[in-house]
């Protein structure tokens, strides 16, 4: 997203990210003969799932990316599965035991020791005041997720809340932002191709699965792996330092996910 976004603006990026990757889901799932819902009734939830998963969870981050370093972003983030595991006891009847909460304590504490030194300087207090308003958007998605009447195909929900998401982001986007100012850089092409295959289609077809076979609190707390993981991919493809602390702090991301999964 961070490199993406040096080349168009943040809700015209997201737009074109969930239009693109659920029309193609769409006309793929149709092309198998996939049903859609029928009724309003049916496509209230997707519609509104699109709502706040894409168009405010991710809409609002890529509008706080904009002074927001990708390290402190990794901090931020991990505060999501702390956010749902204070809900989740009232919202959805999820028990915060106490080696859950030890669990997810020192994930935290690992992703905050593996950031801390990334985090950077250039940071806007406005801009994480909007990210942590979006990290509650995705909450309110995940609870409305979990609290679902009727279990839709997970392709065809994804493909619906994309295509919502999407249309949600274009009208604001053609609005106000300088369309016109979008380059179509190979650096963004490759960007959006990512965000499309691996997080659109790949990574949120794991955490509705996740969702859909365990407790909302256990399936967020794989979000720690988030700033390990994309420590690998830097090191690997850009070359960054890996320092001996990183390992430590891996290890305690590992150590907790293992304890909440084990609550």
């Amino acid at each position: 997203m961070k490199v993406a976004l040096r080349d168009s603006p943040p809700l015209f990026l997201m737009a074109a990210r969930f239009l693109i990757a659920g029309l193609l889901l769409l006309v793929a799932l149709r092309a198998l003969g996939y049903a859609l819902p029928a009724g309003l009734s049916a496509w209230r939830p997707i519609v509104l799932l699109g709502l706040f998963n894409n168009a405010l969870y991710l809409g609002v981050t890529a509008v706080a990316f904009q002074e927001l370093s990708a390290g402190l972003g990794a901090v931020l983030a991990s505060t999501n599965p702390l956010m749902l595991a204070l809900v989740a006891p009232w919202a959805l009847g999820e028990r915060l035991t106490t080696r859950k909460a030890a669990g997810l304590a020192l994930s935290y504490t690992g992703v905050a020791w593996i950031m801390w030194d990334r985090i950077g300087r250039d940071n806007r207090p406005r801009a994480i005041v909007l990210f942590m308003c979006a990290l509650a958007f995705l909450v309110a998605g995940t609870i409305l997720f979990k609290k679902l009447s009727f279990k839709p195909d997970l392709l065809v929900l994804n493909a619906g809340q994309l295509v919502s998401g999407g249309v949600f982001l274009i009208v604001p986007s053609l609005l106000v932002e300088p369309v016109s100012s979008v380059r179509a850089t190979p650096a963004l092409v490759a960007s959006l191709a990512w965000l499309v295959v691996g997080v659109s289609w790949g990574a949120m077809m794991f955490w509705f699965w996740l969702l859909r076979h365990g407790d909302a609190t256990r399936a967020s707390a794989w979000f720690f792996l988030n700033p390990v993981i994309g420590l690998v991919l830097a090191a690997v493809l850009l070359g960054e330092p890996l320092a001996v602390s990183d390992l430590f702090g891996a290890v305690g991301v590992a150590v907790g996910i293992w304890l909440v999964q084990r609550s």
